[in-house]
């Protein structure tokens, strides 16, 4: 990964090419598209918002030739027109890159991480607003795929258990425009990590640890999302749901900054920083208390209490 990072600082062309071989593998490896669009957060944050904005039209220009050329010759689909693969490659950018750029383009301004998180949630907040107001029928675009999945899942069932997969499946449509954006908004949050500790890597060795566990959202944003929170539980709307799941990511990376600092601090094995992370898939009640603890931090200050005052 780090000798990656070293072939985009080469040059214009090279990162270009890592843009768009990685978005091409990303239709079969979905993780591969972050490192895509971190490639364009490092020329960004190390070269500057144009050329970052360069490397996103030249790596445009690169991945829609390739796809073309690729799903031409093993003919996915006989209609398949160049307008297919720019149209393909458009809307990949728009998800994908340019949510990268603009967040690089903040973190070089401000050099503000928890700034450049808040910017980035209220961009999510909106984005889930304008779906269930201009597009409140987005997710019937789903159905069918998803009443194929529940015929399969019930045709194994008894009567109980498909009530409650025709639950989840209504559940699941009313909450797709808050699932679709809080998924690209994780996978901004990722590539924008990953092209920020490359730089640190290269030009402020240990500077993304300490910039990451340092990370203080303040009492404003956290006012905001227990606000958020308090309605979605009380009203029971699937916009107020939706918009929940984006403040709870947010405060889900701030809980895990937390526990990366009071593991420093505390000079504890990493393994059990692993451990968490595992516990954290599987158990949903470990993560919400990583999110109690990132929204609880803006009154207590954890890391102040824990840090030895020799320390301080």
């Amino acid at each position: 990964m780090i000798l990656l990072a070293g072939f985009i600082l080469k040059g214009q062309l090279q990162a270009a090419l890592v843009v768009a071989a990685m978005s091409l593998l990303g239709l079969l490896l979905p993780p591969f598209t972050w490192i895509s669009a971190a490639a364009i957060v490092l020329v960004t944050l190390v070269k500057g918002y144009k050329q970052g904005l360069i490397t996103s039209a030249v790596g445009f220009i690169g991945t829609a030739l390739l796809a073309y050329v690729i799903f031409a010759n093993i003919k996915v689909n006989a209609s398949f027109t160049p307008s297919d693969a720019l149209e393909m490659v458009f809307y990949f950018m728009l998800m994908i890159w340019l949510p990268a750029w603009i967040e690089a383009s903040i973190l070089k301004r401000t050099v503000s991480l928890a700034y450049s998180l808040q910017v980035l949630t209220l961009l999510s907040l909106a984005a889930v607003a304008v779906f269930y107001v201009l597009y409140p029928d987005f997710g019937e675009n789903w159905r069918v795929y998803l009443n194929q999945l529940s015929t399969q899942l019930a045709s194994q069932a008894d009567q109980e258990t498909l009530a409650t997969l025709q639950l989840v499946e209504k559940g699941i449509i009313n909450l797709l425009p808050g699932l679709f954006v809080s998924s690209i908004m994780l996978g901004t949050l990722i590539s924008l990590f990953l092209g920020r500790w490359w730089q640190a890597v290269y030009f402020n060795p240990g500077g993304f640890a300490k910039e990451f566990q340092s990370l203080s959202l303040g009492r404003v944003s956290a006012i905001v999302a227990l606000l958020i929170i308090t309605l979605a539980l009380l009203m029971k709307s699937y916009m107020l749901y939706s918009l929940m799941i984006i403040v709870i990511i947010l405060y889900l990376i701030q809980g895990t900054a937390i526990m990366h600092a009071v593991f420093r601090i505390r000079k504890l094995h990493k393994f059990w920083i692993a451990v968490i992370y595992g516990l954290m898939m599987f158990i949903p009640q470990v993560t919400l208390i990583m999110v109690f603890i990132g929204l609880a931090d803006s009154w207590v200050d954890i890391r102040r209490r824990l840090t030895p005052k020799s320390a301080v």
